[in-house]
C-alpha cells in the first residue's frame, strides 16, 4: 500500500509552530499580506476542526492570474497553507452607535465612548492599576488615547470621546499616562483625575474582569463596545496582523475573532468603527483575554472579523495590572548624623619649629621662652633674641623656599 501524502497526516502543533515561523519570514512582507496566523482551515466557507498556517490577503488573486513567484505555496513541510482574504484597519472612526454608549457617563465604565481631543472615538476596555504608583487608569488603544506622533504624556482624554460630543473644557476624565505601538499591542493608559465615579462592570453586564490569561483557539470570547454593544465571537486564528496607521505599517500579536456561525448567516456585526480599545473576555470565567484594536472593512457577513492584542502582553508592557495595588510607601533612609567637630589643629610652636629646622635640644634648652613669647603667634620671619645663660639671636626668613628656615645662633 503506498504511503499518504504528507499533508494527509496531522502535525503536531510544534511543526505547525515551525512553519508558521517561516511563513512570517518568507511571506509577511509582501504588499497584498495583511496577516499570518495560526487558525482553522475552511472548505468552502466552512470551518473544519484542520489546524493549519493561514496568509490573509487584501484582495485574493485567481490562481491564473499569478506567476510561479507570486504564487503561495500549497504545503510546507508537510503542513498545509490557507489563504483567506482579510483587510483590517483600527477601528477609532465611527459613526453608529448605540445611543447610550456615546453620552456622557457618570460613573463611567468600559465599553463607553472615549477617545483623545485629536481621535474621533472609541471604547474604554478595562479599568486598570499602576504598578508602581497605584494609581486608577483606564485602558484603551494608542490610536484612541494617542492617534499620532503629537500626542505625548498628559494630553487630555475625553468621555465621550470627540466625535461623540466630548470638550476639554467639560469631559475630560484623565490624561494620557503611557502608550505602546508595536508587536506587543495597541495600547495606551490614562490616569484618571477622579472628578467622576468608576464602576468596573463592562457595560450592559455583570461582568468585572479581574484577571487575564492568554486566548486559545476555539475559545468563545465577549466584549462590550462603544458602537455594536455586547457581541460574541470564537477565537479562530492567532498570529501576527499588519495594520497602516497615521505613523506607518505595523505587524501585531493576537487572535483573530470570528462569528460563532460558519459564513455568519444572520450577518451578525461582532465589531465595527469605534469598538477599538473594547475588552475581550471569556464569558463563561469573565477572564480577559484580547484588547479589541482593528476589524474588517469587507460588508460580506462571511468576511466578519474582529482582531485583538493578547491582554496579558499589554498589561506587562505598559506596568498594569487589572486589580488595585497595594503602594507601600518605603521610609526614606535617615540622615546620617553629623561628625562632632573636630578641633582645629593647634598652630606649631616655635619650639616645634626649630626642633623642625634642626635646632639641638641643647640650643632648645637654653632659650627663655617667657621672655620670647607664644610662639604660635611668632611665625617665620619673626626674630629672637634672649636666652637663659647669654643672648640668643634666631632669624626665621619667610622667603626662602617651601618653608626652610635659616638659622643663625650666637651665644655667648
Amino acid at each position: 500500500m503506498p504511503d499518504e501524502p504528507a499533508s494527509s497526516a496531522k502535525p503536531d502543533r510544534r511543526k505547525i509552530q515551525e512553519v508558521y515561523e517561516k511563513v512570517v519570514k518568507t511571506f509577511s512582507q509582501r504588499a497584498n499580506v495583511t496577516g499570518i496566523d495560526i487558525g482553522y482551515k475552511y472548505d468552502s466557507g466552512v470551518r473544519t476542526d484542520q489546524i493549519t498556517v493561514r496568509i490573509h490577503v487584501r484582495e485574493k488573486v485567481p490562481m491564473e492570474a499569478l506567476t510561479e513567484a507570486e504564487a503561495f505555496p500549497k504545503e510546507i513541510d508537510g503542513v498545509a497553507i490557507d489563504v483567506i482574504q482579510g483587510h483590517y484597519s483600527p477601528s477609532a472612526n465611527g459613526i453608529l452607535s448605540l445611543l447610550s454608549r456615546r453620552h456622557r457617563r457618570d460613573p463611567i465604565r468600559p465599553g463607553i465612548s472615549v477617545s483623545h481631543p485629536l481621535v474621533s472615538a472609541g471604547t474604554i476596555g478595562a479599568v486598570v492599576f499602576d504598578r508602581t504608583t497605584g494609581a486608577q487608569c483606564i485602558l484603551s488603544n494608542w490610536h484612541v488615547f494617542a492617534g499620532s506622533v503629537f500626542a505625548q504624556a498628559g494630553d487630555a482624554i475625553l468621555q465621550p470621546g470627540r466625535f461623540d460630543g466630548g470638550r476639554r473644557e467639560t469631559d475630560t476624565i484623565g490624561h494620557l499616562e503611557r502608550m505602546h505601538l508595536g508587536r506587543r499591542g495597541d495600547a495606551a493608559i490614562a490616569v484618571l483625575n477622579g472628578e467622576r465615579q468608576v464602576s468596573r462592570n463592562q457595560d450592559d453586564t455583570t461582568v468585572e474582569v479581574r484577571t487575564a490569561r492568554r486566548a486559545g483557539l476555539g475559545d468563545t470570547v465577549t466584549k462590550s463596545g462603544r458602537t455594536t454593544g455586547v457581541t460574541t465571537g470564537v477565537v479562530d486564528g492567532m498570529g501576527r496582523y499588519r495594520i497602516t496607521y497615521s505613523v506607518g505599517t505595523h505587524e501585531i500579536e493576537g487572535f483573530l475573532i470570528r462569528a460563532t456561525a460558519d459564513g455568519n448567516p444572520d450577518n451578525i456585526e461582532i465589531s465595527g468603527a469605534g469598538d477599538s480599545g473594547a475588552l475581550w473576555y471569556d464569558p463563561a470565567t469573565q477572564e480577559g483575554l484580547g484588547l479589541h484594536f482593528a476589524g474588517e472593512s469587507d460588508p460580506a457577513p462571511s468576511a466578519e472579523y474582529a482582531l485583538a492584542c493578547h491582554l496579558d502582553a499589554v498589561l506587562d508592557e505598559l506596568n498594569i495590572s487589572l486589580e488595585p495595588v497595594q503602594v507601600v510607601d518605603t521610609p526614606a533612609a535617615p540622615a546620617p548624623e553629623p561628625a562632632p567637630p573636630q578641633p582645629e589643629p593647634s598652630a606649631p610652636t616655635l619650639l616645634d619649629l626649630l626642633r623642625g629646622a634642626g635646632v639641638t635640644e641643647e640650643v632648645l634648652s637654653n632659650i627663655d621662652l617667657p621672655e620670647i613669647g607664644d610662639a604660635a603667634l611668632r611665625e617665620r620671619g619673626v626674630r629672637i633674641t634672649g636666652g637663659k645663660t647669654g643672648p640668643v639671636q634666631i632669624a626665621i626668613d619667610p622667603r626662602l623656599a617651601r618653608g626652610e628656615i635659616r638659622l643663625l645662633l650666637d651665644m655667648e
